[in-house]
């Protein structure tokens, strides 16, 4: 019950007693002594006569994070997702195994796959101002992406970058991109990903030739858990 209970004050955030009451369909004298074991705790606050659940912030955890809507569900339902998202388990059993909606879980995967495309983004952004690039162009459900190519890493942007200055592609760099070209037009046949087209590809090139364990690693840090 405890556990359980502890998950309802957290997704509640503030709270009177009576509300709870209400809510769990508990008496108070069966919560009274539970709340309090959650104050002695530090899991929750207690002040003029409202219930506070007690988030820990640490200088280590990044401030960027999941957003608010996420965060109401356990650390164990995110992890699973997570993990789930790496190994790319359908979202129908995700959900029979976190007991939550599909929708649910298609959220979490929509905002990891733009986080992914925004971090990649930023590092593209980065590199092109020490080095512009000229871009390759490729079109996916007649949708033009650009690509370019730094430190052994493909990188995808949904609008052309220019420079007076850029570069060509190197023969080495043409040969990894028509490689990776390859593999993406094979994983992209199905029009389940012609939506957010720039956010899947970005997802499909950082999963290529990378473990469970380094996707995991990746994605916990992006996300800030």
């Amino acid at each position: 019950m405890n556990a359980q209970l502890l998950r309802t004050c957290k997704r509640l955030n503030k709270f009177t007693l009576e509300e709870l009451e209400i809510i769990t369909e508990t008496d108070k004298k069966v919560l009274m002594p539970v709340l309090d074991e959650f104050i002695f705790d530090k899991k929750l606050t207690f002040q003029n006569g409202e219930y506070s659940y007690h988030i820990e912030r640490t200088e280590k955890r990044p401030l960027v994070s999941l957003p608010l809507r996420f965060q109401y569900h356990s650390p164990e339902v995110i992890g699973i997702i997570t993990k789930s998202f790496c190994l790319e388990i359908p979202m129908d059993k995700v959900c029979k195994l976190v007991n939550v909606h599909r929708y649910c879980v298609a959220k979490f995967n929509k905002f990891f796959r733009k986080m992914l495309y925004e971090k990649q983004k930023s590092e593209l952004l980065e590199h092109f101002k020490k080095e512009p690039q000229t871009a390759r162009s490729r079109v996916f459900f007649e949708k033009t992406m650009y690509f370019y190519y730094y430190n052994n890493k493909l990188y995808i942007c949904e609008k052309l970058l220019k420079a007076p200055d850029s570069k060509n592609f190197e023969k080495q760099q043409i040969q990894e991109f028509k490689k990776v070209y390859s593999f993406l037009t094979r994983v992209t046949s199905h029009n389940t990903n012609e939506a957010n087209l720039p956010h899947r590809l970005a997802e499909m090139i950082w999963r290529r030739d990378h473990s469970f364990e380094e996707l995991l690693t990746n994605l916990n840090f992006l996300i800030g858990r």
